[in-house]
């Protein structure tokens, strides 16, 4: 099976964060990302409202509005698979924008049980989500995190692992303590070895590390290592590519 890349477009801060500056600016620099990850080869991306600290756990109606725009944006401009993330944990927010603009998945920080972030308590709630992907007729896949980064766990990995199928999650995610922090590679055989579902892992892959990574998943989300100076290298993330399509 060939690895899949998925690369990362941090969205500057959206109308209504504390950061905003220009919703111009949010939609050339996407648009930029989005090109560069397409032409360094990945497979995928996912459009994340990366610059919205601090995050809220429900986004406004004007973030759901602004990352519709945004995603629709790119759809017209690249061929390859998309993605969305809306921090924080906010999956309804990031099912109905899929459902907008056709997108391929959605990420989700907690499909189920709960932990404690920044934000405040992080509620996995798959019943409902679940639900709400049905009643709104969306095909996008659900990518599910496993103990997601910058949040504490009161589950262990193998609780996740063990209750991940009755979530009805497409696929799986693991990452390190926080963003950038490269994934703990028994965790993540832990989990290719108990899940029955394609294992990703998302966060700290880079060119050093990615061939050892990619042994024990069946792909990478990259977002901090392929920017050069704030902005998607095309090359930075080809030599991801060429890592991931030399594995088998």
């Amino acid at each position: 099976m060939e690895k899949v890349v998925i690369g990362v477009v941090h969205l500057l801060p959206l109308p209504g964060s504390p950061e905003y500056v220009s919703l111009e600016e949010v939609v050339d620099k996407a648009l930029r990302d989005a090109r560069a990850i397409e032409e360094g080869g990945a497979d995928a991306l996912i459009v994340e409202n990366y610059g919205d600290r601090p995050f809220l756990k429900e986004v406004g109606k004007e973030v759901v509005a602004c990352m519709t725009a945004i995603a629709s944006e790119i759809r017209r401009e690249i061929s390859i698979g998309l993605g969305i993330n809306v921090l924080r944990n906010d999956a309804v927010a990031a099912l109905a924008i899929a459902k907008a603009v056709n997108a391929d998945f959605v990420r989700v920080n907690q499909l189920f049980f709960s932990s404690l972030s920044p934000e405040g308590v992080l509620e996995g709630n798959a019943a409902e989500i679940m639900r709400y992907r049905r009643q709104i007729d969306c095909d996008a896949m659900v990518f599910a995190d496993i103990m997601v980064k910058h949040a504490i766990h009161f589950a262990r990995i193998e609780d996740y692992c063990l209750n991940a199928e009755r979530s009805l999650a497409d696929a799986l995610i693991v990452t390190g303590k926080a963003t950038g922090r490269e994934v703990n590679v028994e965790d993540l055989k832990l989990v290719k070895r108990e899940a029955r579902m394609p294992v990703l892992a998302g966060s700290g892959v880079n060119a050093e590390n990615a061939g050892r990574i990619l042994k024990h998943c069946d792909g990478v989300i990259v977002g901090s290592y392929i920017k050069r100076g704030g902005r998607v290298d095309a090359e930075r993330v080809s030599r991801i590519v060429r890592i991931a399509k030399s594995e088998r």
